[in-house]
């Protein structure tokens, strides 16, 4: 199964259960239900079928901005998410926020840019919280990982810090904290000094939690050891 193929599985598990719950409760039509985000959701993943078919999964799109398109996806996919949180379907807002993940990599596949993050960090929240083996957290590590590199500069800019859980804040800590869950020294190297890069403001603060936390049994040598390194260079330089 193709990376879009189990997209397309996800969605159509998600969205039959959205539409069969907003058909039980006979909820009246709102001016966007639904059934009409799904259905546009639908279409605009068989377009991604059909140009990775004409061009290849990989490399830009001649004729196409992928940025676009996935800022379309993403946010028609932010809409069913809040409708199954109205409706109390968990496991359908979950696996619509992976949807927005996965469209979120179709993007970087075709060297776009991601212009919006909020359910991307959700749908890889999801699956940081669901996954325990070291290969799924390295795969997760690294899908965190082109995503921040491919976000658009007014993201990276993050010109307004008055919200703590905005999305670009939450995916460099979010990235961070799944490079330790690896413990592996190499890929936590890169996260922190990815987290550094982004958010120097916050940097002192992760470190120092981060340093707490790395007591824990569950975490080795390795995760103290650094933490401790990022905390003391954090703390002495700034």
């Amino acid at each position: 199964m193709t990376e879009l193929q189990a997209i397309q599985t996800l969605f159509s598990r998600a969205a039959h259960a959205i539409e069969s719950r907003f058909t039980e409760r006979g909820m009246l039509p709102s001016e966007v239900n639904p059934g009409q985000l799904a259905e546009a959701l639908s279409q605009l993943l068989y377009v991604f079928d059909k140009l990775d078919r004409e061009n290849g999964e990989y490399g830009s799109l001649p004729y196409d901005d992928p940025g676009e398109l996935g800022e379309h996806g993403v946010n028609i996919a932010a809409d069913l998410a809040a409708w199954a949180e109205r409706m109390e379907l968990q496991q359908a807002k979950a696996d619509v926020e992976k949807v927005a993940v996965g469209i979120a990599l179709w993007v970087v596949r075709h060297e776009g840019e991601i212009r919006a993050l909020d359910t991307i960090v959700n749908g890889f929240a999801v699956q940081a919280n669901t996954t325990a083996s070291d290969d799924t957290l390295r795969a997760l590590y690294r899908a965190m990982q082109v995503v921040l590199e491919h976000a658009a500069q007014p993201i990276k800019q993050d010109l307004d810090k008055s919200n703590p859980g905005r999305p670009w804040r939450a995916l460099n800590f979010n990235f961070a904290i799944v490079a330790t869950r690896t413990q592996d020294a190499q890929l936590m190297h890169e996260a922190f000094d990815t987290l550094g890069r982004n958010l120097p403001e916050d940097a002192p603060a992760f470190f120092e939690e981060g340093l707490r936390q790395s007591d824990k049994p569950v975490y080795g040598p390795i995760v103290k050891n650094l933490m401790q390194e990022y905390f003391t260079r954090w703390t002495v330089r700034h």
